[in-house]
């Protein structure tokens, strides 16, 4: 699986401000987070790609197959959402110049080189779970992560074990309202972050299942932050 096709580009990349990587949900497309481009701040450069899965509604990042019944599966394992996430990190990679050894869950610090400058991942519903799986994936590749109603790919990966020491700083949110994430959903998230990394949440209680201008605002002043976090560390 690779990134080929639809990324659009809030300005020319100069290949040094801190990347900003957007990540639509399930049947979208990558016009859905252009709307965050305006609140973001003006040193960083933002890319909202778009998922490799065609659907007749727009695209996706991974399929869950049926149970062997036949019936709909209720949740997507981890190794449904890893190719997604292997693909994703290996386009940030080449676009840095940098390489990821290898995104197989590996333990071994030696065999993933951070990209050389910031890297941030938004991701709203099954981008969400896509931005969590890079984490989990390649733990030292993604700086700062911000999920909007996400999901998590269930089951186990060894990178999970480093995640417990890296601890990335991470922006949840979701709406109270939210009919398309059950209440499982939440709790998968709600178990998993804590301990994997510094988290920040906020629940909204008027708010489902969208990409409202209430999540991409608080988004857009999360990455505000972390840039200017950033910016002193290097004073």
């Amino acid at each position: 699986m690779s990134i080929e096709e639809g990324a659009v580009w809030s300005r020319p990349d100069d290949g040094t401000a801190p990347l900003i990587v957007l990540l639509h949900g399930r049947g979208g497309t990558e016009q859905d987070l252009v709307r965050l481009f305006p609140f973001l701040p003006d040193d960083v450069v933002a890319v909202s790609l778009r998922g490799p899965l065609p659907r007749r509604d727009g695209y996706s990042w991974f399929s869950v197959p049926p149970d062997p019944g036949g019936r709909p599966a209720k949740e997507a394992a981890a190794e449904h959402v890893a190719p997604a996430s292997d693909a994703v990190l290996a386009w940030i990679a080449e676009r840095d110049g940098s390489t990821v050894a290898r995104v197989d869950g590996s333990t071994d610090a030696q065999d993933e080189i951070a990209p050389r400058r910031p890297v941030a991942v938004v991701g709203y519903s099954q981008g969400g779970a896509v931005a969590i799986h890079m984490m989990r994936r390649a733990p030292r590749a993604v700086d700062t992560a911000v999920l909007i109603a996400a999901l998590l790919g269930t089951g186990d990966e060894e990178g999970d074990d480093v995640l417990l020491e890296v601890r990335p700083p991470v922006y949840w949110m979701r709406g109270l309202r939210d009919e398309a994430i059950t209440l499982m959903d939440v709790q998968r998230v709600a178990y998993f972050l804590p301990p994997h990394s510094t988290l920040t949440t906020a629940e909204h209680p008027l708010l489902g299942h969208d990409l409202s201008d209430t999540f991409l605002a608080a988004a857009g002043a999360y990455v505000t932050r972390w840039v200017d976090g950033l910016a002193r560390s290097e004073d």
